[in-house]
């Protein structure tokens, strides 16, 4: 489960993809919001539980299906609060250390 918490590659793709709407917004874009797909783990139909595309993992083998926040949720939480000192690989070991999980 350790890694399904430690979700870096999210954390990269979330900060380029807001810093590519940043810049269409400056250009002119008439940008109204941004949302991340997807908030918790979930059923893709396609795929099943294969892949992890939550800000949380859920533990579907738990039938209380608990919930436990990714790195990504952690670092996107900050963002949100507008403490961006969490980019680049410094940033997210900063992040990782201060966020760990049992595990």
């Amino acid at each position: 489960m350790k890694q399904n918490l430690q979700d870096t590659p999210r954390i990269e793709f979330l900060h380029a993809y807001i810093g590519a709407v940043l810049n269409s917004i400056t250009n002119g874009s008439d940008t109204r919001g941004y949302f991340v797909w997807s908030f918790m783990d979930l059923y893709e139909l396609l795929s099943g539980y294969e892949y992890s595309f939550g800000l949380y993992f859920v533990n579907f083998s738990d039938p209380h299906r608990k919930r436990t926040p990714k790195l990504s949720a952690h670092w996107y939480s900050a963002f949100l609060k507008d403490n961006t000192t969490f980019l680049g690989s410094q940033g997210i070991a900063q992040l990782q250390s201060n966020f760990s999980s049992p595990y």
